[in-house]
């Protein structure tokens, strides 16, 4: 059974929430084979300053945060 687990920060919709599992959930099961009958995901929400990057803690999530932008641009070119 494959298990994916997602942190992310408060505020996403939940149609946001619901794209991304769909997308998730894909790119595991094209990568591995898996069934869907044998899939398990979990999104965890926190706010911005119970995650920490580089020693930093993150701002509160918002709807089209210039950092958010590019890190999502960097996941779609796989950097």
């Amino acid at each position: 059974m494959s298990i994916i687990s997602c942190d992310l920060r408060e505020g996403r919709t939940d149609a946001q929430k619901r794209s991304l599992a769909a997308g998730l959930i894909d790119a595991v099961r094209t990568a591995t084979g898996e069934p869907l009958t044998e899939m398990f995901m979990v999104i965890r929400e926190g706010r911005g300053i119970d995650f920490i990057e580089a020693g930093e803690h993150l701002p509160d999530y918002a709807e089209d945060n210039a950092n958010d932008s590019g890190l999502v641009e960097n996941l779609r070119r796989g950097s």
